[in-house]
């Protein structure tokens, strides 16, 4: 059974006067006095059997304090493994100490463990613990959102229908390798299809593109089939129990579904000329959760949306995150409900952006939630005087609300916010949650060391 944390300091934590290693002290001591959370995150690292067998391996505040110092420093897994055996702040932060450092591939999946909410509840102790040191009341909130990228290629008809016919076709021949008395309909289109994609990619010509993607079309109907038949031919292995033929059905079946949707996505858009809706597009064979965002008029960002709440600290109090183009108009009631929760009473001014403003808005923060000052960067329905009292102060919340701009651009450039490198929309929450506490924990550290 996995232990939730150790109870024996084998070292004391190492101190030297870098600002670095400060920080990581304040750290420390707010883990420290929080230890109840890593008890509630059992659940994330339960075995299947709860077994007392096996490895020993990270307790739950090892795999908590690494996936810290990954987001903090922005550390690929091979660069946080080496950091982890040359830096002792680094070891001594971890618990590791004089033990033996886990493999890169072993610290992704412990820090891969943690749940989202799990993530969430870091954050709200973080954010309490900041109440508690004077750091941020929650009186005065700013509201924004932003977008978070997904780390998939430019999507086109094309590059899709390729990775679908490649990668089926090389769990297929794995298959075959694997169960060679196995038989079904298959034959490697692999190398015909990629010459097809390339002239599509690379082509002046409408009529030869076209040709190339009836060509391109035509070989992944083909694919669909042959997977199809390795499906069927995998049940009769899984029907005796083969837990290898089950893994390789499961994928199969994912990307056949994928290619499925993609294949009638590329008839309709390029051999019909129809216009797709947004949500009936696929646009990653490998993050199928992707969303299509429209920034403006031009630019389109393939990723989700999130609502970032912050505070005049600039802590990220609370963040929002959800499938789909919603509209900002409609999270701004949410957003409120989120601090209100927090600090068990709603903020005292509110600053949005333009996109929340309504005045069935304004009248839900005023009259329902007695908020005294509400401004958004754009005119409701009534005039700014019947909005808030005074034009000064106005002014000075439209102010404020410019500076979560300076939070958002903070987290995606040091934090690695602006675009998730995990994989799995469960991952894609883990990440952005991860960043916003690694962004606030710097935050609170260098507050206390003022």
């Amino acid at each position: 059974m996995r232990k939730f944390y150790d109870s024996q300091l084998i070292f004391k934590f190492y101190h030297s006067d870098s600002k670095q290693s400060k920080k990581m002290q304040i750290i420390d001591n707010f883990l420290e006095k929080h230890r109840n959370i890593f008890e509630e995150m059992k659940d994330d690292f339960r075995t299947e059997k709860n077994s007392n067998k096996g490895a020993r391996g990270l307790s739950v505040e090892q795999v908590v304090r690494i996936g810290i110092i990954k987001q903090f420093a922005q550390l690929s897994y091979r660069k946080l493994y080496d950091d982890l055996n040359d830096n002792i702040c680094y070891r001594n932060f971890s618990k590791i100490h004089s033990g033996a450092v886990p493999k890169f591939n072993v610290l992704c999946e412990n820090i891969k463990k943690i749940s989202p909410r799990n993530w969430k509840k870091i954050n709200e102790a973080l954010v309490k613990y900041a109440e508690e040191e004077g750091i941020e009341d929650g009186k005065k909130v700013r509201i924004d959102s932003t977008a978070v990228e997904s780390n998939i290629h430019y999507p086109t008809d094309g590059e899709l229908l390729w990775d679908c016919i490649r990668v089926i076709n090389r769990i297929v021949e794995t298959v075959k390798d694997v169960y060679p008395d196995l038989e079904f309909n298959f034959q490697n289109h692999t190398r015909r299809s990629k010459k097809r994609r390339f002239k599509i990619v690379n082509t002046s010509k409408k009529e030869h593109r076209l040709k190339a993607y009836k060509d391109l079309i035509k070989v992944s109907r083909a694919t669909e089939k042959y997977c199809d038949s390795c499906i069927k031919a995998l049940s009769e292995k899984e029907m005796k129990w083969d837990a290898e033929a089950e893994v390789y059905k499961k994928e199969l079946k994912k990307y056949l579904r994928s290619l499925k949707v993609i294949i009638n996505q590329a008839e309709r858009r390029v051999l019909k000329g129809e216009k797709v809706a947004s949500k009936d597009k696929l646009v990653s064979i490998f993050e199928e959760h992707t969303d299509i965002l429209a920034k403006g008029k031009r630019k389109v960002i393939f990723g989700h949306k999130i609502l970032l709440t912050g505070g005049a600290s600039n802590l990220i109090l609370d963040c929002i995150i959800e499938r789909g183009n919603w509209s900002d108009h409609d999270k701004f009631k949410p957003a409120i409900e989120e601090v209100e929760k927090i600090y068990s009473a709603p903020p005292g001014a509110i600053a949005a952006d333009g996109g929340f403003a309504s005045k069935k808005n304004y009248e839900y923060a005023t009259t329902e939630k007695g908020v005294e000052k509400v401004v958004f960067t754009k005119r409701a329905s009534a005039k700014i005087e019947k909005l808030i009292k005074t034009s000064r102060a106005y002014k000075n919340l439209k102010k404020f609300r410019a500076g979560i701009e300076g939070c958002i651009s903070a987290v995606k450039r040091a934090y690695g916010l602006s675009k998730c490198t995990w994989r799995g929309w469960e991952s894609f929450q883990s990440y952005v949650w991860a960043s916003i506490i690694a962004f606030n924990l710097n935050v609170i550290a260098d507050k206390l060391l003022l």
